[in-house]
């Protein structure tokens, strides 16, 4: 695949599926106290209830849980780094509830691109040229997925209007579980390999002349 299109971070998350969580245990007491988040984090907001809870802090670190999925996602970028605070946060909460019955990982990044008229470079780019006539046809979202190996890679594509002219990727590392939690960590863990094939797969898709 060719070289990193010119891409910008916004967010990078993980997300834990599981037959039951128990949101009820989650708030900033039970983080700290069980040494998952420092304890001089500032919390910013929480909600703790048994359908579902969460913890927002200042320092742009968010987790939420239901009963069937755990998210832990921070706001970071625009630049990629060597590695993020929600994968190391993860790993302990995973470490500290071991028991809990665990299904699938998804280790994601929300990224966006400049680019001038998004809708119509998407529809030209994909090969959709023949709907660019179609007055109906307000624009296209195209969803791939690509084979990574013990991963399933999934990117969504579509324009961000909220933002001016730029593409918004969402990108999924998806492993299909279930996993126990050495399973589950050992994949985390292996982020740095991930974002790589990330780019490269996002170089790929949006051309390198970016």
């Amino acid at each position: 695949m060719s070289q990193n299109p010119r891409v910008s971070l916004h967010s990078v998350s993980v997300v834990v599926t599981a037959q039951f969580h128990n949101p009820s245990i989650l708030n900033p007491d039970f983080l700290a106290s069980r040494e998952i988040v420092p304890a001089d984090w500032t919390v910013a907001e929480t909600l703790t209830t048994p359908p579902v809870s969460v913890v927002k802090y200042e320092n742009g670190v968010e987790w939420s849980v239901d009963q069937s999925r755990l998210t832990v996602a921070e706001q970071s970028g625009p630049e990629f780094g060597d590695s993020y605070r929600v994968h190391r946060l993860v790993v302990a909460y995973l470490r500290k509830l071991p028991h809990v019955p665990y299904r699938s990982l998804g280790l994601n990044c929300q990224v966006s691109k400049p680019q001038a008229n998004p809708q119509r470079w998407l529809i030209e780019r994909f090969g959709a040229q023949w709907l660019s006539d179609e007055p109906a046809v307000l624009g296209i979202t195209p969803k791939f997925a690509l084979d990574a190996g013990d991963a399933v890679c999934q990117i969504g594509i579509g324009d961000a209007p909220k933002n001016g002219e730029r593409i918004a990727l969402e990108c999924n590392m998806h492993h299909q579980g279930p996993q126990d939690v050495n399973g589950l960590c050992a994949a985390i863990e292996r982020w740095p390999e991930r974002q790589t094939f990330i780019l490269s797969a996002l170089a790929m898709l949006l051309g390198s002349q970016t």
